[in-house]
């Protein structure tokens, strides 16, 4: 177990932090952000002391193949981290009756409520967020415009944190 504490800004006041491993979990992240979101998931298990299984999309393995060479190499041990690349009903096979006691999950609406369900409500979901866009009174470039708003709310299915959900135009446009 470790902790941290840090002064206020009043004296006597004072923030304390402890930290101890959780066990056994799982973090599943999807194509769009290959190393980004398995890498700031699994990071935090891994520094709070845990064990973590990771479950990336197919397409992008190799990269986090490569990111845990590097973190092997830096030092860490390698009992700590595992990695998978399966379909999905062997991960959940493996979630279901293995010794994760949290799964990590970002990806689709209907995986996550699977997911809910199968490790009753042992999971942490991830799903797209609601972004949303607002255009000003300022009309300038409207095939740009558009051209933008479609890539942002379709581009890669829409698999992409910044997926515009909801647009807001001024009158003007």
């Amino acid at each position: 177990m470790r902790g941290f504490s840090v002064p206020g800004d009043h004296t006597g006041q004072t923030s304390f932090g402890y930290r101890w491993p959780y066990g056994p979990v799982c973090v599943i992240t999807p194509f769009n952000f290959p190393i980004e979101i398995p890498v700031l998931q699994m990071m935090g298990a891994l520094f709070a002391g845990n064990k973590v299984l990771l479950k990336t999309d197919a397409r992008v393995g190799l990269v986090m193949e490569q990111f845990v060479r590097l973190l092997e190499e830096a030092g860490m041990p390698a009992e700590d981290l595992d990695i998978i690349n399966a379909d999905g009903p062997t991960t959940e096979h493996i979630l279901v009756n293995g010794p994760y006691r949290l799964t990590q999950f970002t990806g689709s609406s209907t995986v996550a409520e699977r997911l809910s369900e199968k490790l009753r409500g042992k999971v942490i979901l991830e799903d797209a967020g609601f972004d949303w866009k607002i255009l000003g009174p300022d009309v300038s470039d409207l095939d740009y415009v558009a051209w933008q708003c479609d890539q942002d709310a379709y581009a890669a299915s829409g698999q992409k944190c910044s997926a515009q959900s909801i647009l807001y135009a001024h009158k003007n446009w």
